[in-house]
């Protein structure tokens, strides 16, 4: 990826991704194990951390913002 347009894309069809495997999730698969790495985990909290790592990153995006002397769009 080089591009601005590809970057976008591929973020887009990450988040929609996450947005299907969070849908398909059931009260009878929702604590099935998972093989991550080399790591089990259930698909509860793999969701759990993607939107924990994604809120990681936007509070590194505003305190960049803010140490930069940006006022952050959310805080306007």
């Amino acid at each position: 990826m080089q591009t601005k347009a590809q970057i976008m894309e591929y973020l887009r069809g990450s988040f929609e991704r996450l947005h299907r495997a969070a849908a398909g999730l059931t009260v009878e698969n929702a604590e099935a194990p998972i093989i991550v790495g080399k790591e089990t985990q259930n698909g509860v909290g793999l969701v759990i951390d993607a939107i924990a790592h994604a809120q990681n990153h936007y509070g590194q995006m505003i305190e960049y913002l803010r140490m930069n002397r940006i006022v952050p769009p959310a805080s306007r």
